[in-house]
């Protein structure tokens, strides 16, 4: 199934005229943001270039998603569902995924919307402390239509200084929107 995803990922990526590259390892397990996220489509690009690049990524999503008509889609694709009701700790639950597993790639927007923000949310970094898994950075440049792994960033635990670097990482990369 490896090698057809990868030929589906590399196929649809060239008719869409996109490449991937990736420019650092990416480790058994990690917390993998992608930004920016600005549009519809960057879920499918997504798709295609984790599988172009063969990487098991896994993606959070809200509960009713994999409930829906539609649930054994976001299954098959990687997906896991988060009951956000009641007033749960997604940070927890999040870090709860990491136990006993080997390997669990976790992907995730920094921003946690498409809208327009200039601020990102920081769930994903306090996941990522709280799991005590390494932070990996991938992107998709609109502009340079291309997917890249860009390299894995260590949280220091100073939220600003952390956030910091890794919006000056993601500074030439340009969304769609």
């Amino acid at each position: 199934m490896t090698m057809l995803k990868k030929w589906i990922g590399h196929g649809c990526l060239w008719v869409l005229g996109w490449r991937v590259e990736r420019l650092a390892p990416v480790p058994k397990r990690c917390i993998m943001i992608g930004h920016p996220h600005t549009s519809n489509w960057d879920f499918p690009i997504f798709i295609f270039a984790i599988w172009a690049l063969d990487i098991p990524v896994c993606f959070l999503g809200k509960k009713s998603l994999f409930d829906s008509p539609f649930g054994w889609l976001f299954y098959a694709l990687g997906g896991l569902p988060v009951d956000r009701s009641g007033g749960k700790n997604t940070v927890q639950s999040v870090a709860e995924l990491f136990d006993g597993r080997d390997s669990l790639v976790l992907g995730l927007s920094p921003a946690g919307t498409r809208k327009a923000s200039p601020h990102w949310r920081s769930g994903f970094y306090h996941m990522a402390l709280t799991a005590g898994v390494p932070l990996v950075c991938a992107s998709l440049d609109y502009k340079a239509r291309r997917g890249v792994v860009l390299g894995t960033v260590s949280l220091t635990g100073e939220v600003g200084e952390d956030m910091d670097r890794l919006r000056a990482l993601y500074a030439p990369v340009d969304g769609r929107n």
